[in-house]
């Protein structure tokens, strides 16, 4: 089996930062943009959100995932160039994401218009490859306040 638990890990903001005898932050980093700390996982994940209306991965479909649930799924449980596998593809959130993680992807689904929806999905995942919440390999907590240059 594969678990790659530091391909997972959460940037938190930093509250309440402790600092070392020295005065050094301990177990943080102090940054311009502010205080961060990168734990792992837990068993709730909490900065998991719906795609909302107004994301651009979001789609029609009744039971569409979010890209950063399955990215979180994948990064812990694949290698680059590994095959992710999902029988019921739906909206193909499962192939974008593994498409966007350099992953092989293999979907299956019945529906001729979800069908056709992954596949708009998958063309444009290559002009837009970016995973909401994920950037630079760190997944940010929710409502972190996340300064990035790029071209979205």
């Amino acid at each position: 089996y594969t678990f790659n638990v530091d391909a997972v890990k959460l940037r938190r903001k930093v509250r309440a930062p402790y600092r070392d005898e020295n005065g050094s932050p301990k177990d943080w980093q102090q940054t311009a943009d502010g205080n961060f700390r990168d734990t792992y996982p837990s068993n709730v994940w909490t900065d998991i959100t719906v795609p909302f209306w107004s994301m651009p991965e979001n789609t029609n479909h009744p039971t569409q995932k979010s890209e950063k649930l399955l990215a979180r799924l994948v990064l812990a449980s694949s290698n680059p160039n590994d095959m992710v596998f999902d029988p019921f593809l739906g909206s193909g959130t499962s192939s974008v994401v593994a498409k966007k993680l350099s992953r092989c992807y293999l979907g299956i689904e019945i529906d001729q218009e979800y069908c056709l929806l992954a596949e708009k999905r998958l063309e444009q995942a290559t002009q837009h490859p970016q995973i909401q919440g994920y950037v630079d390999g760190v997944f940010w907590e929710r409502n972190a306040a996340l300064k990035v240059n790029r071209n979205e």
